[in-house]
C-alpha cells in the first residue's frame, strides 16, 4: 500500500467508514504513549505513521462537515 492510497481511501470513505477512523484515531491519541515506547520516536519519525495520522486527521475533518 502507498501513502496515497491512505488518504484516497478516506477522500472516498462512506460515513461508517470514517466513524472507524475517526474511532482509530481517538484511540491512537489517547493510547500513543503504550504503543510507541521506542525511542526514536516512530510516531513523529516514521513516514507511514505519519501518513496515516494525517490521513485520521482528514477522516475525522470530513466527518465533521456532513
Amino acid at each position: 500500500m502507498e501513502l496515497q492510497d491512505i488518504n484516497n481511501f478516506v477522500q472516498t470513505a462512506n460515513e461508517d467508514q470514517l466513524k472507524a477512523f475517526g474511532f482509530l484515531g481517538q484511540w491512537m491519541m489517547e493510547n500513543v504513549p503504550e504503543y510507541c515506547t521506542c525511542a526514536s520516536k516512530c510516531s513523529q519519525n516514521c513516514e507511514l505513521a505519519k501518513a496515516l495520522g494525517g490521513a485520521l486527521q482528514a477522516a475525522g475533518q470530513k466527518l465533521q462537515g456532513q
